[in-house]
């Protein structure tokens, strides 16, 4: 009798409600062989390359009048954990939200619509990896500093700084606007959680879109700013700085002549900060131009990008000459082929190559040797499933 009114206690506890939120496990794994090379020292390297391989588990429990709560953790596999033992899932992009026919307010981790404008008009899988637009969009050349592609968080300082707009934030805060007959937008603001007595790291992103349904086109615009997170320092190598404002523009957009697609974007980066020594770089500013192509085949498609990096204009704390940003341009070039195997599984083959000027230091992702001048070319072949 007692063992089956315990029984019965443990069942009822574990019985689920009599009506739950759906659940739902979805995500892509995309991995494959990576070959890069640098042209100083004949450097070459082969690794499994995981690029944005992750998956998610979402809830929607819909709570009435049209409104919804939303939940979405997603883990992240990409490098290094899918290819390296014993590496430790992490969180990747993650969200409690709420929403409606007024759009959706969510909190979590993001990564923000200023970089989400790039990634979603980058032909190559969407910015994946070799031969994406992140090589060249979303940061400057280095000029002495730490060069890099993509950087998480914001926390941030004059000794720790960080130059990058292609990011992911956490302690994020945003509205996504519905649609408008084919406008739409959206505000990412960072709460002052790496708050210190010197310094306070946030990130103020916002960005829209026009793509009228039906219609053969969309323009895009964006801006990201980041307070106190000293990109100058990042570029240059140097110290020092009481405060930091850096802010990225961007404008974009793109054509639809049938299966073949056209974009072009144009960003500019300006990195200023207050409170350095006299003779130290306060200020770095660079324009960048990015042009892709993309032809649906049969098959599947085929795509071409070209990004332009121009050389950094500088000043000096203090005033005096500042030619620290001569010879810091760079052009990429990607090329990539997706073939279908299912509407599941894609094989995808891409090429890309960095040619960096004298002075720059642009990475590209497989390259071995991060120095100034050095050229890189990197060559990946895998497979996409989704699920």
């Amino acid at each position: 009798m007692k063992k089956s009114l315990i029984a019965l206690a443990v069942a009822g506890a574990f019985a689920a409600p009599s009506a739950m939120a759906d659940v739902t496990l979805s995500g892509a794994i995309n991995m494959g062989l990576l070959y890069g090379k640098s042209n100083q020292g004949g450097a070459t390297k082969t690794s499994l390359f995981p690029g944005y391989s992750n998956f998610n588990l979402t809830s929607v429990d819909d709570i009435g009048n049209g409104n919804r709560v939303m939940f979405n953790y997603q883990f992240n596999v990409e490098n290094p954990h899918l290819p390296t033992a014993g590496a430790a899932l992490t969180n990747r992009n993650s969200y409690l939200g709420i929403g409606g026919d007024w759009g959706a307010v969510k909190w979590g981790t993001n990564e923000n619509v200023y970089e989400r404008m790039m990634y979603s008009s980058d032909f190559m899988d969407g910015a994946f990896g070799p031969g994406g637009n992140l090589l060249i969009l979303g940061t400057a050349s280095s000029a002495g500093g730490a060069s890099t592609v993509f950087e998480i968080d914001q926390n941030c300082s004059a000794a720790a700084p960080c130059m990058g707009f292609y990011r992911r934030s956490s302690h994020t805060v945003w509205y996504e606007s519905p649609n408008w007959s084919g406008f739409s937008f959206e505000v990412d603001y960072t709460l002052s959680a790496y708050k210190t007595t010197t310094n306070d790291p946030k990130i103020l992103s916002i960005g829209g879109k026009y793509q009228p349904e039906g219609m053969p086109f969309w323009v895009d615009a964006a801006y990201e700013s980041h307070d106190d997170m000293f990109g100058v320092n990042a570029v240059t190598g140097q110290v020092g700085g009481t405060a930091s404002s850096d802010t990225g523009f961007q404008i974009g957009g793109g054509y639809m002549f049938g299966d073949f697609t056209v974009g072009l974007r144009w960003e500019r980066l300006t990195y200023e900060a207050d409170g350095k020594g006299a003779g130290l770089i306060n200020e770095w500013e660079r324009d960048a131009f990015f042009i892709n192509g993309k032809m649906n085949l049969p098959t599947g498609y085929a795509a071409l990008q070209i990004g332009i990096a121009d050389e950094g204009s500088c000043a000096l704390a203090g005033g005096g000459a500042c030619n620290a940003g001569t010879d810091t341009g760079a052009t990429m070039i990607g090329v990539g082929y997706a073939h279908n195997l299912s509407r599941q599984s894609q094989v995808l083959v891409f090429y890309n190559q960095m040619d960096n000027d004298s002075a720059a230091q642009y990475i590209a992702i497989g390259g071995t040797n991060v120095a100034p001048g050095v050229d890189h070319r990197g060559l990946y072949l895998g497979i996409k499933h989704t699920f």
